[in-house]
């Protein structure tokens, strides 16, 4: 007992002694008592100035998986699945969903039907081969929704594409008016070319966000807006579209069309940006 006192002591004892002689410093008071003063100060002017360094999450209005199978002549062959866990953990979030629509007016009843009462594999195999025949009468739709995040948008096809064996032949920014009586819509419209010797097809993406309540094609102002302490919550979601057309015009208009049907029930699931930021309701006076 006495042996394991002796020792506790002698290790405590050099360290009283160091901090005694810290403490008597001048230069080491001074660096303590600012680094305190900034502490309280930055703490205080936080509070006051309402700034925000983390984010609070913001729920869609609507699930996703609430957008409609059919949108004017757009009708959903594809099922809605679950990713497997590793791509969902590698996509960072299990809100989002991934189909594909056919053009009713460019295609048959029998080749729409034709997707009836088929596994999510058959039907991606008809989808592709009608990709093949009639490029014009297909769509790929990518909607994702992140939320509480403050310094990063994951994902993008500039960098994803890329990384899967092509690469950029044309890069645009665009403006479609798709809205009626609305600002055209600002995006980001891509030509991908297979770089490897798979001879895939050329890719046509477009893609753009709405964060914060409003739209947002280039991902640098994304985390611009998400980055504002003066906002309590950040979310944003990602919109993207594929086609497999050679001729740009045609894609463009294509896209531009299907956009026209799908964003109006696309926005019904977003968040209500205004009555997020809305200041609480006071209570009326007794």
């Amino acid at each position: 007992m006495n042996v394991d006192s002796q020792h506790t002591s002698t290790d405590v004892s050099p360290f009283r002694s160091s901090l005694r002689r810290l403490l008597r410093q001048p230069s080491f008071l001074v660096a303590a008592g600012i680094l305190l003063v900034a502490a309280v100060t930055l703490n205080a002017a936080t509070g006051y100035l309402q700034l925000h360094f983390q984010k609070l999450p913001v729920p869609l209005a609507k699930p996703l998986d609430t957008v409609p199978a059919t949108m004017g002549p757009w009708v959903q062959v594809s099922t809605d699945t679950a990713l497997p866990t590793d791509f969902a953990h590698i996509l960072g979030t299990d809100e989002y969903i991934f189909r594909d629509y056919v053009d009713s007016r460019l295609v048959s009843r029998s080749v729409l039907s034709a997707f009836n009462d088929k596994s999510a594999q058959e039907r991606k195999v008809l989808f592709n081969r009608l990709q093949r025949e009639n490029p014009r009468a297909v769509m790929n739709l990518a909607v994702t929704y992140y939320t509480g995040m403050v310094d990063t948008v994951a994902h993008i096809p500039d960098r994803c594409y890329i990384a899967n064996g092509f690469d950029v032949s044309k890069y645009e920014n665009l403006s479609w008016p798709i809205f009626e009586g609305r600002e055209p819509l600002a995006l980001r419209y891509v030509t991908f070319e297979d770089q490897t010797t798979a001879g895939r097809e050329t890719m046509n993406v477009a893609y753009f966000f709405h964060s914060n309540g409003q739209y947002e094609p280039d991902p640098i102002g994304v985390r611009m807006q998400l980055q504002d302490l003066r906002q309590r919550y950040g979310y944003y979601a990602k919109v993207e579209l594929m086609t497999l057309m050679r001729d740009s015009a045609q894609a463009k208009a294509v896209m531009a069309d299907f956009l026209s049907q799908t964003m109006p029930e696309v926005e019904k699931c977003l968040p209500d940006w205004k009555k997020v930021t809305a200041p609480p309701a006071t209570q009326p006076a007794n």
